[in-house]
């Protein structure tokens, strides 16, 4: 079996995600092992997942402000704080998602309380959670768009 990329090479092992034959170098170009087009094809879903993050986030953000500020007796201010309150919970509400859920609180009014305790929660820690996932995020897409431009160039 040869190398994909390096006809004529022998191949090492194979990429971990479709199975192509890939020789010593480029088995250790990426962890885990993986050909180019699929690393490029798993890097552009991870991608647009991480868009999609920050679109939910854009539309809560301006979705709330224009209608708090135009609906509600309040001035254009309270409408982007209630705005950013709104689009930081998205974020607390994912970071509080991971902590596991008390059985207790799985039906009836125990369930309301939580969702309701869990709802302040996540505007309080989507303050502090939003900024730096928000900053994640888009640090991510550079990184991917970067090697992606490096594949295409031939220097990944």
């Amino acid at each position: 079996m040869e190398c994909i990329n390096h006809p004529g090479t022998p191949a090492a092992g194979t990429c971990q995600m479709c199975g192509k034959a890939l020789c010593a170098p480029c088995m250790n170009r990426f962890n885990p092992p993986v050909c180019e087009p699929c690393l490029t094809s798993h890097n552009a879903s991870v991608a647009r997942r991480l868009y999609l993050d920050l679109a939910i986030t854009a539309i809560i953000f301006v979705g709330v402000a224009a209608y708090v500020a135009f609906n509600v007796q309040t001035n254009r201010a309270g409408g982007i704080i209630v705005g950013l309150m709104l689009a930081g919970a998205y974020w607390g509400w994912q970071f509080l998602s991971k902590i596991p859920m008390p059985v207790i609180l799985t039906t009836g009014a125990g369930l309301i309380f939580y969702l309701l305790l869990k709802f302040f929660l996540s505007v309080l820690a989507g303050f502090i959670v939003a900024p730096w996932q928000i900053f994640k995020r888009i640090k991510e897409i550079r990184a991917i768009s970067k090697l992606k431009q490096e594949i295409m160039s031939g220097q990944a």
